[in-house]
């Protein structure tokens, strides 16, 4: 293979016929994954580990996936349905293996410190109503592209892996919601059937969207799903992602979000409560998340805002 020579010695393994789960990517691969954190998110099964050198025959997968390099160079060569690709991954670079997919041959020399991302696409689980599949019912099988350079889709991937990274600090309605988001996009984009545009023009209708807005405001210091929120509005969770961004114009985690940092911008001016305290009280899942989303939506820290109001 040509490129600069990366010294990692590559590990020969006998493995046959391995079926890739997403949490153990490849082998002899260690996760960089702790239990809490995998038990955490909410998403796509997903799974970081360490990149190493090696060589490896005959893996197969039932569900679609997509792989990538988070951190360090690497270089590979695959074979797959009677085809050869040589890559080193960049910055934009993603693997987008079919559903059902086989590889007969792959060998990867990886530096030290290389880290893998590898995501698991069970549609079937992540939209159980099975409307996203049935939207684009032509164009359902995903083209299988392993040097794909896709700078959105390599972005909502390092989003993944940086929010699983944190112990998934937004909740199990940010998860769902990126990972619905992924799917979207993927259909959209690299569907066999070619582009196709995924607009929906529906909207909720009055009674579903106060359901869904009362149940916010009841619940709001609790960690929502998306389930529980399509579920007040009688509608599968992709349907209803579409359907409460036409209606109010963002998505129901940057709705909720909204509705968190008001109430605790009142909660910081109308009383004395620990920060910490605000912070469980309005649904953040620490005093730290409550800091960082009030520096990014008002420009000042919580206490900062406090001190600032007059009659505190």
């Amino acid at each position: 293979m040509s490129g600069q020579h990366l010294s990692q010695p590559i590990l020969p393994t006998s493995l046959r016929a391995m079926s890739w789960a997403a949490d153990t990517p490849l082998p002899h691969e260690p996760s960089l994954l702790r239990e809490p954190q995998m038990a955490a998110w909410a998403g796509f099964r997903v799974g970081i580990s360490q990149a190493i050198s090696i060589e490896m025959e005959k893996q197969h997968g039932e569900h679609a996936a997509l792989a990538m390099i988070l951190k360090g160079r690497t270089r590979g060569r695959i074979r797959s349905r009677g085809e050869e690709c040589d890559f080193s991954p960049g910055l934009n670079s993603v693997g987008l293996f079919a559903p059902k997919f086989e590889v007969s041959w792959t060998r990867w020399q990886c530096e030290p410190g290389a880290e893998r991302f590898i995501l698991e696409l069970d549609f079937a689980d992540l939209d159980r109503a099975g409307d996203l599949e049935q939207m684009l019912a032509s164009r359902r099988t995903l083209r299988q592209d392993l040097t794909l350079s896709d700078h959105q889709l390599a972005s909502l991937m390092r989003l993944i892996a940086n929010e699983i990274r944190q112990g998934s600090p937004h909740g199990a309605l940010y998860a769902t919601s990126l990972s619905i988001s992924l799917a979207a996009y993927l259909f959209s984009q690299h569907a066999a059937g070619g582009r196709t545009p995924t607009r929906e023009r529906g909207v909720l209708t009055a009674i579903q969207k106060k359901q869904v807005l009362e149940l916010v405001q009841r619940r709001l210091h609790e960690n929502l799903s998306l389930d529980e929120l399509a579920e007040a509005a009688g509608a599968s969770r992709f349907h209803f992602l579409r359907l409460f961004k036409n209606s109010l114009g963002m998505t129901p985690y940057q709705f909720v979000m909204d509705q968190r940092i008001t109430a605790a911008r009142q909660l910081l001016e109308k009383t004395s409560l620990p920060l910490v305290d605000v912070a469980a009280a309005t649904g953040f899942s620490s005093q730290s998340h409550l800091s960082t989303a009030m520096r990014r939506r008002t420009g000042l820290s919580p206490g900062h805002w406090r001190r600032s109001t007059p009659h505190l």
